[in-house]
């Protein structure tokens, strides 16, 4: 409700990958500009595929990591051709959100962020919570994940804590909030306390903390039959 706004345009799996590997890292806007220039100067998926390193190095100024970003990202399109058949990720649509998670992860240079984030922000809507660096500090800050819990199984964990009518758009909206506090107050050292709309119910502001839950009904279940407790 605080960060509350309009849900951006989504955009279909293949471009949202391609948008996730170029953006990851750097400043939404940044990240924007340099994905927009990209899809100006290749206008088709397979003059992408057929890029140079050296072309889009210099396309990538300004962008965390741009050399192994210039190196990996033909070599994702052409794996995608030879696994799926076509420069299409369409086909996705057919699976489980895991077994989409899984195809996606044994792309090169594709981790579980970026996995989760095509899954969720792209045209496929699934429920799958995007877990990166960032917004996984209040994550860890509410208590909302076990206590030195590996990234990778973070986003899981507060999926199973999560009222089970959650669907795609709840989670996006969560993943999106966290996002944006994590940027503007829950910042990496000492956060902003003061100035988050959380402080009163997160366990790490000083303040007295009551039970942390999400709004709804009963949480789901995690795999052991056990509910976990945010």
């Amino acid at each position: 409700q605080h960060y509350g706004g309009a849900e951006p345009a989504r955009r279909d799996a293949l471009r949202q990958l391609v948008y996730m590997v170029v953006a990851r890292g750097a400043a939404p806007s940044v990240g924007l500009a340099v994905f927009s220039r990209l899809q100006a100067v290749f206008p088709s998926w397979a003059r992408l595929r057929d890029a140079e390193v050296r072309h889009l190095k210099t396309l990538f100024i300004g962008l965390p990591h741009r050399e192994k970003k210039a190196e990996i990202l033909p070599l994702i399109l052409k794996t995608i051709e030879e696994r799926a058949g076509a420069l299409d990720l369409d086909f996705l649509d057919r699976l489980s959100t895991d077994g989409a998670q899984r195809w996606l992860e044994a792309l090169p240079g594709v981790d579980h962020t970026i996995a989760s984030a095509v899954l969720a922000f792209s045209t496929l809507k699934r429920s799958s919570l995007a877990i990166d660096r960032e917004n996984v500090r209040p994550i860890r800050r509410l208590g909302l994940c076990a206590p030195g819990a590996p990234l990778s199984a973070v986003g899981r964990q507060v999926m199973e804590a999560a009222p089970p009518d959650w669907g795609a758009e709840e989670l996006n909206a969560l993943g999106q909030g966290l996002q944006k506090l994590a940027a503007r107050v829950c910042h990496r050292g000492k956060p902003d306390c003061g100035k988050c709309p959380l402080s009163v119910l997160c366990p790490s502001s000083g303040q007295t903390a009551e039970v942390l839950s999400f709004p709804g009904s009963q949480p789901r279940q995690a795999a052991t039959g056990q509910h976990n407790a945010a």
